[in-house]
């Protein structure tokens, strides 16, 4: 059970640093997240003038290198949208499915304070919000995959849209969707500009400081929201490094767990090894005597104990192995780029127990090494 456990903990340590280490395409430190919410039937252009006067005020505070909005913060899934769309100049046969995309909406200034590059075209204006003419802007995968890498200039629109808007620009990929799902193609809408139901009631301000602790500025940033508008309510307030944190919630809860409980079996395996070895050692107190009498020195006693232990602790490694085999198959599906049956991990973890049994053993052990033989044949 011990091996079982221990197996299962450090497959998802594994996959927690393999998680860790995984690009997002944004640069996270430093940047500071506020998540407002607006009247669903709050007026477009009082919704846009409000957010840019936010966003605006948020870039000229001391210390901030740039500040923006987007109506879905990356990694988070609660809000992202996405539909099925057409290219005007490459339309589509009857008899084929349409190419499918997530999109979401972000004003001048999001890109810089998330750190994602701008590869080709331009970056959003304020004046994109008016809508006219309409505009969007896409990810190096959408281009990639549906435009062969020649993007700016080609006109799209989402879903039942009346309208096309052109592509104005081509930026880094973003793991939208979570760390552990593969970069989605996907495409960013002016905010404010009323496209295919795009919900810019949620509007996250993405905040990012020159130095410093970026929570600093969040009393600021708070009353530049009351000012602006103070029926619209600030609902959280967290780093980019909290919402990474967040998302890897589940996968780092369920590896504490595995790896408390892998420390307590091996606790309590070691103590059992440790209790077992002891008893053996005190009924055979007697024959250890014997055998020193005639000769057998403490080093060989020693030896003899240990090997007595260590097969115990190998017939349990054995089944332990076959258990682990089996069950780590289940774990599969919350593993990140990490095989179940790892042989690294495996190996590791019967050694740590191989060394943990030979530690628990070595007391009796010495034990058993020190018996007096005079003593011994004299209580018998």
């Amino acid at each position: 059970m011990s091996l079982v456990l221990l197996v299962g903990a450090q497959l998802m340590l594994a996959s927690v640093k393999r998680l860790r280490g995984v690009d997002p395409g944004f640069k996270s430190v430093g940047v500071l997240t506020l998540t407002m919410t607006m009247q669903q039937s709050a007026d477009r252009a009082a919704t846009r003038q409000f957010y840019q006067r936010v966003v605006e005020e948020a870039a000229a505070l001391p210390g901030v290198a740039a500040a923006g909005l987007t109506n879905n913060l990356p990694i988070e899934q609660n809000s992202i949208s996405g539909s099925s769309f057409s290219i005007q100049a490459r339309p589509r046969p009857d008899n084929s499915l349409p190419p499918v995309a997530y999109y979401a909406s972000v004003t001048p200034g999001y890109f810089e304070a998330m750190r994602i590059p701008l590869h080709s075209g331009r970056a959003p204006e304020w004046r994109d919000a008016d809508g006219a003419p309409r505009v969007i802007w896409v990810n190096e995968t959408f281009a990639r995959k549906f435009l062969d890498n020649r993007a700016v200039s080609e006109r799209i629109r989402f879903g039942d849209d009346s309208l096309w808007s052109e592509i104005v620009g081509v930026v880094g990929d973003v793991r939208h969707t979570g760390l552990r799902e593969e970069v989605k193609p996907m495409a960013y809408y002016p905010l404010g500009v009323a496209a295919n139901n795009v919900n810019n009631s949620r509007g996250n301000l993405v905040l990012r400081t020159r130095t410093g602790d970026p929570t600093a500025q969040t009393p600021a940033l708070r009353s530049i929201v009351a000012r602006a508008n103070a029926a619209v309510p600030v609902v959280s307030v967290r780093t980019m490094d909290e919402v990474i944190s967040e998302s890897l919630a589940q996968t780092s809860f369920t590896m504490m767990l595995l790896t408390i409980a892998a420390l307590v079996a091996l606790a309590l395996g070691v103590v059992g090894l440790y209790g077992v070895i002891s008893y053996v050692v005190g009924q055979r107190k007697n024959e250890i005597g014997v055998r020193m009498a005639l000769g057998a020195r403490p080093a060989q006693i020693r030896r003899m104990v240990l090997r007595q232990g260590a097969f115990l602790a190998l017939a349990g490694i054995a089944a332990g192995l076959g258990a682990a085999v089996g069950l780590t198959r289940l774990m599969q599906s919350l593993l990140f780029e990490v095989s179940a049956r790892d042989p690294w991990i495996f190996a590791g973890s019967a050694i740590v127990l191989v060394i943990v049994s030979v530690a628990a053993s070595d007391f009796p052990a010495r034990r058993a090494a020190g018996v007096q033989p005079l003593d011994s044949l004299r209580s018998e």
